[in-house]
């Protein structure tokens, strides 16, 4: 997409209510010089001070959105690639790593995977939707087997138009991108036979009394 098309996207998508983050050419990664921060990871290739700015920034932008000028700014003159930042307005993210777990989960709660925006990725879905509470980032299972990611604060996704290095590129589903639906309104992961953790971890963490918040 070139840069003028790519800017006028993002700022149309802002009007949307979503957030689009510039990624380095080729990849998922936050392209940070493009947004004005020092990207302080890549001389030392340090994969913790890489997570901490990825998360930080991307829960700051959820509770302080950038403006149309803040994201024309980011995506002047900008070839790479684009995420979406979750969390924004309790903007959940179902990020199905495989194909047939998203099938098999659609079948059964076709109602809201219809009527949402969906986009295909190289290896699977990601499903967008709205949550009443906040949710943070994490893993995405069914039952005891892991399907993929949940991006909520603290997270982001990849979107289209975005294309990786091998050529696999990302598309909104026909009729299921953010122009065309609004994201749809869910209870709980629960109501969609979804959670974020194994579990196990429950069991895990009731016996080793870990895991529990202490008001202060």
């Amino acid at each position: 997409m070139q840069p003028r098309i790519l800017t006028d996207y993002a700022v149309r998508l802002l009007t949307q209510g979503y957030v689009c983050l510039p990624l380095r050419a080729g990849g998922k990664h936050l392209d940070l010089a493009a947004m004005g921060y020092d990207p302080l990871h890549l001389p030392s290739q340090r994969k913790d001070l890489k997570e901490l700015a990825f998360c930080s920034i991307s829960f700051q932008l959820s509770q302080k959105p950038p403006s149309a000028d803040d994201v024309g700014r980011w995506f002047d003159d900008f070839s790479g690639n684009v995420g979406l930042l979750a969390g924004l307005a309790n903007l959940l993210i179902l990020d199905f790593d495989d194909i047939a777990a998203y099938l098999s989960w659609r079948r059964r709660h076709d109602a809201v995977a219809s009527r949402t925006p969906v986009a295909r990725s190289p290896s699977g879905f990601h499903v967008y939707l709205r949550t009443r509470e906040p949710m943070v980032s994490s893993s995405l299972y069914c039952g005891i087997r892991r399907i993929g990611h949940l991006k909520a604060l603290g997270g982001y996704i990849v979107a289209s138009p975005s294309v990786l290095r091998d050529g696999s590129s990302y598309s909104w589903l026909e009729g299921q991108s953010p122009f065309d639906v609004e994201p749809q309104p869910i209870e709980s992961l629960a109501s969609l036979s979804l959670r974020q953790v194994s579990p196990f971890k429950h069991y895990y963490d009731h016996m080793l009394k870990r895991g529990f918040f202490e008001r202060q």
